[in-house]
């Protein structure tokens, strides 16, 4: 993306949140009162939460060394775990040069190999956007169909394989797409997954996408806990893979303020008032984020017991 366009999203995104906060403000007394109570009682459900965050990142783990373990480096162990978790202090930095520096840092304090840690980040980022695909795929169809309840969610499906397979064949039988398409392809084939990596990235896919959709679940609780309507589970499943993919295009440092602002208008949308919108968006967000950004900035403080024999198989 431009970079001369980040500014511009950053904007935008502080004067919706600045609306919705406008909105908290100039809410009566007594629902002010009432959504405090609310997030008091919230306290209560923290240790859920956060379960449902640790059995989220449980399965990236599980995702890392299914990967890892197709390329024979090295274990499942306390240092891997902790080195691998320690990588998540990144998350305020874009993408490349996050992504970059974990693999300098698993390289520097597990000796494995950079090379095929890109390689796996590659696999591990092909295998999310593959998952909140299908999920999108899967979801918003029904979504729409309950402002349009004349078509078929197998209709609207197939419409949209149908559009795309025509697109599809439509640009390959253009030379110039064609060439540029092949030109690309070459240029970046050698970063894509391949052999046994490759053959891990269907099970790598299934966990991905249920470790989406299990971190959704603290949307839906939230909003179950602050707002006068509840949501159902795949509305906050798509709210949370929008939202978020709003935030990724955005380049800006955690989508921060662009991921806030797109759920405060989604969640309109089903109902929500902005006022109680807003504290549910930034709750999610310091749950399932930035207080794990928190934690793995403070272990990286601690020094790491590293077995050596287990650094490579």
């Amino acid at each position: 993306m431009n970079n001369k366009r980040i500014p511009w999203l950053g904007l935008i995104a502080l004067v919706l949140l600045a609306l919705a906060v406008a909105g908290l403000v100039q809410l009566p007394a007594v629902q002010q009162q009432a959504l405090l109570q609310s997030l008091e009682s919230l306290l209560v459900w923290l240790p859920v939460l956060y379960g449902v965050v640790a059995l989220s990142y449980a399965g990236r783990y599980w995702r890392w060394r299914l990967l890892l373990g197709k390329l024979r480096i090295g274990s499942t162990n306390w240092p891997d775990l902790l080195c691998w978790f320690r990588g998540f202090a990144l998350t305020a930095t874009p993408a490349k040069v996050g992504e970059l520096s974990r693999v300098q840092l698993l390289h520097k304090q597990l000796g494995y190999p950079r090379l095929p840690l890109v390689h796996v980040f590659v696999a591990e980022r092909c295998a999310d956007a593959a998952a909140v695909g299908l999920l999108l795929l899967l979801l918003i169809p029904n979504q729409l169909l309950g402002s349009i309840p004349s078509l078929s969610s197998t209709w609207l499906l197939a419409v949209a394989v149908a559009v795309v397979a025509a697109s599809a064949l439509l640009l390959a039988s253009r030379r110039s797409c064609r060439r540029w398409m092949q030109n690309q392809w070459h240029r970046f084939r050698h970063h894509f997954p391949s052999g046994a990596l490759a053959q891990g990235l269907l099970p790598a896919t299934l966990i991905s996408v249920v470790v989406w959709a299990n971190e959704a679940l603290v949307l839906w609780l939230l909003v179950r806990l602050l707002a006068p309507a509840p949501i159902t589970i795949p509305a906050a499943i798509t709210i949370y893979l929008v939202s978020g993919t709003a935030g990724m295009a955005s380049s800006l440092p955690g989508g921060i303020g662009v991921n806030e602002a797109a759920t405060v208008l989604l969640l309109g949308q089903q109902g929500v008032p902005a006022a109680v919108a807003l504290p549910v968006a930034m709750l999610r967000r310091l749950i399932t984020l930035w207080s794990m950004a928190t934690l793995a900035i403070v272990m990286g403080f601690h020094p790491l017991p590293i077995n050596e024999s287990d650094n490579l198989r």
